[in-house]
């Protein structure tokens, strides 16, 4: 008769004494999984364990979708404190961001998930994703500046839009009323700040985003290259008083040992 084979996980976890992990997701079934979806899990899962040469895919479980993953012998010991590290909440920024964004996809499919040591049958860190209550931030008014390089200016309406250009991006959501805009678009490509009301949402991963800014004034700033901007600094005058060096040294260190154990 032949031979039963064994299974592969078994056979790669006698290997060297690699371990064989789990990750369980209650949404979908391999099936049913669609394959960029699957892509973005197994990629944040490689980067919230760490050891990428030392982390092997497997196999997907039928039923839920159960990504099996291997982690070889010498690699085990790290990738246990890591995680352990993720489930206190002091892991790795990295880890921490990829459990962030694991936890994320889990609640926009309405799954939870968790990763599981098969040999010892032990949860080594749960994601709540669905039952997690996403806290967030919404309409932060308060009054501020903002600096960048007008873009676009126009629309039907009384209240205008304007699209301006900060540090590479595009930040929308800026409006001015149609005086103010008028003057503003004789500003059109130029640096400028504008000043006024602005409303923010934070989101529950911490990350603000600007919903509205209306403009109440605005100034041109002058653009000119940093390296002389530099050379305006350095021509500022400026008187140090004496002991300045050692006031700036209690305030970054604070004060002397003998000052702070009574002279003892």
């Amino acid at each position: 008769m032949p031979t039963r084979r064994p299974r592969a996980e078994t056979h790669i976890a006698r290997k060297l004494g690699a371990a064989i992990y789990r990750f369980k997701i209650d949404a979908y079934t391999p099936e049913t999984m669609p394959m960029a979806r699957l892509a973005e899990y197994i990629a944040q899962l490689a980067e919230l364990l760490g050891e990428p040469t030392a982390v092997h895919f497997v196999k997907l479980e039928p039923g839920s979708t159960t990504v099996v993953h291997q982690v070889e012998y010498e690699a085990i010991p790290k990738v246990q404190e890591r995680t352990a590290s993720v489930r206190r909440g002091d892991g790795p920024s990295d880890a921490i961001r990829a459990y962030r964004k694991i936890n994320r996809l889990l609640r926009d499919d309405n799954a939870v998930g968790f990763l599981q040591d098969k040999r010892a049958k032990a949860i080594i860190i749960r994601f709540p994703g669905r039952e997690e209550v996403e806290e967030t931030f919404t309409s932060l008014r308060q009054y501020g500046t903002i600096d960048g390089e007008i873009i676009r200016i126009g629309g039907p309406d009384r209240t205008v839009p304007i699209l301006l250009k900060v540090e590479d991006q595009q930040v929308s959501g800026c409006w001015a009323d149609r005086p103010t805009a008028k003057r503003l678009a004789q500003k059109l490509f130029e640096p400028v700040r504008l000043s006024g009301r602005e409303r923010w949402n934070r989101d529950s991963e911490g990350r603000w985003q600007l919903e509205s800014f209306k403009v109440e004034s605005f100034e041109v700033l002058e653009d000119v290259p940093l390296s002389k901007a530099v050379e305006r600094l350095r021509a500022i005058p400026v008187e140090w008083p004496d002991g300045a060096y050692d006031e700036l040294q209690v305030i970054r260190h604070g004060p002397p040992r003998k000052l702070r154990d009574g002279g003892h």
